[in-house]
């Protein structure tokens, strides 16, 4: 006998084949950046254990210290991420992706992002760098989404100019920033701007746009990497078409999303998706038919983003209750751990951690400045403190410091 969830995850394939065919998009299976072998995964955790044991010696001298703090490490990574080390791999361009908010091993980023993580642990320097900055660079969107945290700002003057948005990056990068992450609005209206923007930054952090896909071309996504981009978090609220262009309010949203990952994995770049797991799309059927498309468009991330009640979903009865929230963090340890969905993209999941060990926005390890250069805990604890452009990158996190998230407790790891 065929179990209902089977039957039913069964009918939504086919639903979703139906509803491509009849709105002719074309979605063809891509080579999957994920990798199988055991033995390659064996000599990567070597050489990640490698490039943090030279960085600890040389602080330290002392090989002992430098392998005990090398297992608290570990211990750290289990904690906040609740699997082993390196459970899964990405490689693209010659690189190797585990964490969504980590840089490309091997790279001058990655080494970075070792020295701030041992900055906390085996020192008193009170820089540790940043492991993301997210920068919203402008306020332009055709779209209308239902979720919009940058919804009272949309289709308004830009504020930033390409200048702007080039010192900002200059100064986070001389902060330790190892990860640098442009939205908007459609960051793809300032695509020229970002061909710019590229060509000023320097060494040591990973670059990435997150879109909806708009204008994301062959062409475009080509360019973007020869110009130093890195990778392209693609927006996709729903495996099932016509409810992603509901959701985001436009009827060419889902092939603008998928032609969007197509072209990037053409083009080299690291390729995610984003998901914001509403209450109606929190069902085992509706994950397992997204996971089964993500695979399928070969996918390295999927970031699952619970819905808050900011921006355009301000005063709006968004958050998950707590079975939807176990589903979750169900679906995160499964499709990361189980060899079953061994071959399928890693996910990562803000909220799972957070519940975990606190949150890590507000410049402990990441921040957003919005569309007018305003600093924030993160895009959805909003409450400006100061403009990054009149601030240094200390004074502007130690200001956010003191600020709270409306959720979390405060990361103490």
């Amino acid at each position: 006998m065929i179990s209902p969830v089977i039957k039913l995850t069964e009918n939504r394939h086919m639903e979703t084949q139906n509803l491509i065919e009849n709105l002719k998009i074309d979605v063809p299976i891509q080579p999957s950046p994920i990798i199988l072998s055991g033995s390659v995964i064996r000599i990567l955790k070597r050489k990640v254990f490698l490039q943090l044991f030279r960085i600890l010696n040389q602080k330290t001298h002392n090989v002992l210290k430098s392998l005990r703090i090398i297992n608290q490490f570990k211990n750290k990574y289990k904690a906040i991420f609740g699997e082993p080390l390196l459970s899964k791999v990405s490689q693209v361009d010659s690189r190797y992706f585990y964490r969504l908010g980590s840089p490309g091993f091997p790279s001058l980023a990655s080494k970075r992002v070792h020295e701030n993580e041992i900055a906390r642990l085996v020192t008193s320097e009170s820089n540790y760098g940043l492991r993301t900055l997210f920068i919203a660079i402008t306020k332009q969107c055709p779209l209308n989404c239902e979720h919009c945290f940058e919804w009272d700002n949309l289709n308004k003057k830009d504020r930033l100019s390409t200048s702007d948005i080039i010192q900002i990056v200059r100064e986070y990068q001389n902060y330790g920033t190892t990860q640098i992450m442009f939205s908007g609005g459609e960051p793809m209206m300032r695509k020229n701007d970002l061909y710019t923007i590229l060509d000023k930054t320097e060494p040591g952090t990973d670059f990435w746009i997150i879109t909806s896909g708009l204008g994301l071309t062959i062409e475009a996504a080509q360019l973007l990497k020869k110009h130093g981009l890195t990778g392209v978090m693609v927006s996709l609220d729903h495996h099932e078409p016509l409810r992603h262009n509901q959701f985001r309010g436009n009827q060419n949203a889902y092939k603008w999303a998928t032609e969007a990952v197509i072209n990037s994995n053409s083009a080299g770049l690291v390729t995610a998706l984003s998901l914001c797991a509403t209450k109606e799309f929190v069902h085992e059927d509706n994950f397992s038919g997204y996971m089964n498309l993500a695979k399928d468009l070969g996918i390295s991330f999927v970031q699952i983003i619970e819905p808050r009640a900011a921006g355009r979903y301000k005063g709006k009865d968004v958050m998950l209750g707590d079975k939807e929230l176990q589903l979750l963090d169900e679906i995160y340890l499964k499709y990361n751990s189980a060899p079953k969905f061994k071959a399928y993209p890693i996910i990562n999941s803000l909220g799972y951690h957070q519940r975990k060990v606190g949150c890590f926005g507000g410049g402990s390890r990441f921040f957003y400045i919005d569309t007018d250069g305003d600093a924030h805990l993160c895009p959805y604890c909003t409450g400006k403190t100061n403009n990054v452009l009149e601030k240094s990158p200390k004074e502007i996190i130690e200001k956010l410091s003191n600020k709270s998230c409306h959720v979390f407790e405060k990361s103490m790891i």
